[in-house]
């Protein structure tokens, strides 16, 4: 069984809300990336404490979690790896937005296992907020993969939650997805 699947098992064994984010979930939302590891939101502040992951520690699991700074956009996040193994982590969602991303997900069949992932609007929401240079081509892209308008008008019903800087983001990733790049 893969690390991410254990900390899928370790999640749910908690009761945890959560979804797949990242590279893995615009793989498993249409638009396959090169990207080898896995990275899963929640709400639940006990995947901060390590006797939650005493089981996958004592297996040889490195298990390294850190609490966010208050203008860390993070609550948290926890960093697992294993030799052999795709690496994991697990962030600590800050924001109410982010909790009802997660209330949104649709539990999908990634091969392996199954885990909720975020509907494509809710990731493009994350990929605005991350705001990094390949979470906008991410943004971008997703933006391509089903119908546009509907796309468009899910993520704007949504967006008055994230912050100015996502906000323009999302106005250069329409502006660029008009002009076919």
């Amino acid at each position: 069984m893969s690390l991410a699947e254990r900390v899928v098992r370790v999640l749910e064994s908690l009761g945890a809300p959560y979804a797949l984010i990242g590279g893995q979930a615009v793989t498993a939302r249409g638009y396959p990336r090169l990207t080898v590891d896995y990275d899963f939101l929640t709400t639940d502040a006990r995947v901060l404490r390590r006797e939650t992951w005493s089981a996958l520690s004592d297996a040889g699991v490195a298990v390294d979690p850190r609490r966010g700074d208050l203008d860390d956009p993070l609550a948290g996040v926890v960093h697992l790896s294993a030799v052999g193994e795709a690496e994991v982590d697990v962030l600590l969602a800050k924001w109410k937005w982010e909790a009802a991303v997660l209330a949104r997900a649709e539990r999908l069949d990634l091969g392996a296992f199954e885990a909720p992932v975020p509907r494509t609007a809710d990731l493009i929401l994350l990929k605005l907020a991350a705001g990094g240079g390949i979470d906008i081509q991410d943004a971008m892209v997703l933006l391509g993969t089903a119908n546009r308008e509907e796309l468009i008008a899910a993520v704007e019903s949504y967006l008055g939650d994230l912050d100015a800087d996502a906000q323009a983001a999302w106005d250069r990733v329409k502006a660029d997805g008009a002009l076919g790049r």
